[in-house]
């Protein structure tokens, strides 16, 4: 009977995480959705250019014909799947981003909570603003990298909340991270305004010089050198591969915030690794 009463319950601890992450990914693919369209990135079926309002306002409408999205409609991954992810007023093919980034978002809150328990249960004290912050933070980051990919946009909300959770993470070494904030709008307004003015277009969007503020707070200086180093390294690599299997072409648009959203992490979580790694080879 315990046993039965520990399934049911850990069960239920599973779903409430896991649907807490998806209905944050549903609304985090509006706020994506509306910044295109604002953006005029958007097109109707009769390719028109499709105008919508802002996030806050009115209701989540269908991709295809734009009609309201009843709640029933509305519940993370469940609805897709019960309507065979079809709309439900033209029948078109619903966009399976929807679904894969509600499962990425589950699944990303399930390991986060996971291991948050994990540290409480071996001991480690907790600070549940911080573990908060670093949670929308990070999955904030995976929105980012989806957004940029797909539209080549970084909406300026993601930054603003962005921004907000810096201040939590930096916590006491908010010095170092104004220094890294200096550094590293420097480096990036001159790279800005270098390769637009060699190439004679914008070679680096200013979406990726703001989403590198919050950023360099996060890591302080001198990390971000390191997450800028290895952004530009990842970057390359990525751009080459393309390249070889023909994918892009020389001069075509390749979205950076990825980039700098693995070189953030890399640096997060492994900067004394991978300088004790570098230093092993060098010398």
């Amino acid at each position: 009977m315990v046993t039965i009463t520990y399934f049911i319950f850990y069960s239920l601890f599973v779903l409430l995480f896991f649907f807490f992450g998806a209905a944050l990914a549903s609304f985090l693919n509006v706020v994506i959705y509306r910044t295109a369209a604002n953006c005029g990135l958007l097109e109707n079926s009769k390719g028109q250019v499709l105008k919508l309002p802002p996030f806050w306002q009115g209701r989540s409408l269908t991709d295809c014909c734009q009609q309201p999205i009843k709640a029933v409609h509305n519940i993370p991954v469940i609805s897709f799947v019960l309507l065979r992810g079809k709309c439900p007023y033209c029948q078109a093919k619903i966009a399976k981003r929807h679904l894969l980034t509600e499962l990425v978002a589950g699944l990303y809150t399930l390991v986060f909570v996971c291991l948050t328990y994990l540290q409480i249960n071996n001991g480690q004290a907790v600070d549940p603003l911080m573990v908060a912050a670093q949670y929308l933070f990070f999955l904030l980051l995976i929105f980012v990298v989806i957004a940029d990919f797909q539209y080549l946009i970084i909406p300026d909300f993601f930054i603003i909340l962005l921004s907000i959770f810096a201040l939590f993470l930096a916590g006491v070494n908010w010095p170092n991270g104004f220094i890294a904030i200096l550094a590293s709008s420097l480096f990036f307004t001159l790279l800005y305004l270098g390769a637009s003015f060699i190439f004679k277009k914008e070679a680096l969007g200013l979406g990726d010089i703001k989403l590198m503020l919050p950023l360099s707070f996060v890591l302080g200086w001198p990390k971000v050198l390191l997450a800028i180093f290895l952004s530009f390294i990842v970057g390359g690599f990525f751009a080459t591969l393309l390249l070889l299997l023909k994918q892009k072409k020389i001069g075509q648009t390749l979205p950076f915030g990825p980039f700098l959203v693995v070189g953030f992490v890399l640096s997060y979580f492994w900067a004394e690794t991978i300088w004790a790694w570098y230093m092993a080879l060098i010398i």
